[in-house]
Order: structure tokens, then C-alpha cells, then sequence
């Protein structure tokens, strides 16, 4: 009698240490990931080239355009709305949160690297 009442105490601990269901689907994981490996990629690829001159501001925004429209090619082939608006959103939040960083040299910069 012990044994049963101790392994349905072990399985309702289990049960209730188990985590919650995620309230984000699969495709939204994804999509996380790959946004957060762009930005990953983009910090090395930004600070392995020739932007010492250039400030703070700059570096960052010219990081988080090269993020961005990995992001967007990443999402591209789910080939759905979503995909495509929520790429079209990270886009323009990122160009607005640039701004006055947005210069012709970081323009510049990014077009070169495409």
C-alpha cells in the first residue's frame, strides 16, 4: 500500500514539475531562433570589417539592418503572409529605430554587403 501511494506521489510531483504548454507555436520558436542566430552572425560579421571609424550608433544600426534582412530571407520560405508581414515589421521597426544612425555611409554599407 506505501509503494502505491508513494508512486502516485512521485507521478503527481512529475506531473505538476512538468512545463507549461508554450503559447507559441512551433513556426513562431522558429522563427525566434533564427532571428536571434541572425543577430549572432551579423555582430560577427559587422565587427570583423573596416567600421572602427564610425560610431557607436552607426555600427549598431548598420548590425541590426544585416539581422534584419537575414531574418527576412530566413522567413522567406514558409512562404506565407505572416512570414512575409512579420519580416516587413522588423524591417521598418528597425530602420525607424535607426535614425538619425541611418546615415548614407551605413546605407551605403549594407546595400555593399547584399
Amino acid at each position: 500500500m506505501r509503494c502505491i501511494l508513494m508512486m502516485l506521489c512521485v507521478v503527481a510531483v512529475a506531473g505538476c514539475a512538468s512545463a507549461p504548454p508554450s503559447r507559441f507555436t512551433a513556426l513562431q520558436h522558429r522563427r525566434a531562433q533564427e532571428s536571434m542566430d541572425c543577430q549572432d552572425r551579423a555582430a560577427v560579421q559587422v565587427s570583423a570589417s573596416k567600421y572602427d571609424d564610425w560610431s557607436p550608433g552607426e555600427t549598431t544600426c548598420l548590425q541590426r539592418l544585416v539581422a534584419a534582412d537575414c531574418a527576412s530571407k530566413a522567413w522567406a520560405p514558409d512562404g506565407d503572409f505572416d512570414s512575409a508581414e512579420a519580416a516587413a515589421q522588423y524591417q521598418s521597426h528597425v530602420v525607424e529605430a535607426c535614425g538619425a544612425d541611418l546615415t548614407k555611409r551605413v546605407r551605403a554599407a549594407f546595400e555593399s554587403e547584399l
